[in-house]
């Protein structure tokens, strides 16, 4: 295995799940989001540590994934978060996992592709109640959905009924309590029609912090990979980074003051320093915009990362690390004695967030599972 690798803590993950379902009443269903390679830190291994947690409920963003999982054994209930064409009906059925609806059309042809292959197929419809990105915005659309759905599509089984917060991590819940208002008046609906499907609204920051939106389940998704939504730690929330990154010090040298570091040559050393290449670089999934911006760990001291970072490779100041040795630990994510860099303090130096960084680290960095 090569030198650079991420390290994976499965009993973090499942810390992290127990710290959200504390907060939650004990009926209250919890999802684990692990679409998109459970945001880097691998589905597989996430969703079966997930289940170990007690959740009910798994979500993807789409058929290929939910194949992916069924795949490796999952059989426990699979949501489909985001769009599933015609195309992906058939393998969504047969695999028995449950998309998510929000028009008309989709109902009417799952429905065909149901009634086709024998079987029935649970679905969950999507209400939009201010993120405006997909789901019905129209009660009276949405009312026109239920009444299909009820007198037409005896194959299909209304399972669950939600939506998405737009801003539930901001510390004004106003514009959150708007929505959930509005998503009850959907729920209505849906009983009016003789439903009863399952509620879910709460993504991590409601879950965490807003418990009347938890309605029968919520969806766990950056919080159960020890980021806090907000971008920054709470206090009284603790949750623990499930995943490190590290790499190697794979050379070390002293250069003469006025000398370039690396591509464009924009880095120019101020003075006599030493220098130490690491065996990392953007094909890992190490921003490039983080050139000059970022630390890293060597002998659990902050070093900062001097010129261009390149695709396998990148140098840092070791001048305030005058023991360093090439064979040594570099942590780029994570802690090294009394220093720790953060998915979220990486995410401020990119000018993004913790998101992002973590489905960053690419996959040619092997990943290392612990419990």
């Amino acid at each position: 295995m090569r030198p650079t690798y991420a390290a994976v803590s499965l009993g973090n993950l499942k810390h992290n799940i127990g710290v959200i379902r504390s907060r939650l009443k004990p009926e209250t269903k919890y999802l684990a989001v692990v679409k998109a390679n459970a945001y880097g830190h691998g589905m597989e291994q996430a969703a079966h540590a997930a289940l170990e947690s007690g959740s009910a409920y798994l979500g993807v963003a789409f058929a290929e994934e939910g194949v992916r999982l069924r795949n490796s054994g999952v059989n426990a209930p699979i949501l489909l978060l985001g769009a599933t064409d015609e195309e992906h009906m058939d393998a969504v059925i047969a695999r028995e996992l449950t998309p998510a609806v929000f028009t008309a059309d989709s109902i009417a042809a799952l429905q065909r592709h149901a009634n086709a292959l024998g079987k029935t197929c649970r679905i969950h419809i999507k209400a939009d109640t201010g993120m405006n990105r997909i789901g019905f915005t129209n009660e009276a659309d949405f009312t026109a959905a239920l009444k299909l759905l009820r007198e037409h599509c005896p194959n299909l089984i209304l399972d669950g009924l939600f939506t998405h917060f737009a801003v539930s991590e901001r510390p004004d819940p106003s514009f959150t309590m708007q929505q959930a208002e509005r998503f009850k008046r959907f729920a209505g609906l849906a009983r009016s029609f003789g439903f009863s499907p399952l509620l879910h609204a709460a993504n991590s920051a409601a879950a965490l912090h807003l418990p009347e939106t938890q309605f029968d389940m919520v969806r766990g998704g950056i919080a159960m990979y020890g980021c806090h939504p907000a971008g920054h730690a709470v206090p009284g929330v603790g949750l623990r980074p499930v995943m490190s990154w590290h790499t190697v010090l794979t050379h070390v040298k002293t250069i003469p003051a006025n000398e370039g570091v690396s591509y464009g040559l924009k880095f120019v050393s101020p003075r006599e320093m030493r220098v130490g290449t690491l065996a990392v670089g953007y094909g890992d999934g190490y921003k490039r915009c983080l050139s000059g911006k970022a630390d890293v760990l060597v002998r659990g001291k902050r070093a900062r990362q001097i010129g261009t970072v390149c695709m396998d490779q990148m140098m840092i100041d070791l001048s305030g690390v005058p023991d360093a040795r090439p064979g040594d630990e570099v942590t780029l994510l994570g802690t090294q004695g009394n220093e720790t860099i953060t998915a979220d303090e990486l995410a401020d130096k990119a000018g993004t967030i913790s998101y992002e960084i973590l489905l960053s680290i690419s996959e040619r960095v092997p990943r290392v599972y612990t419990d």
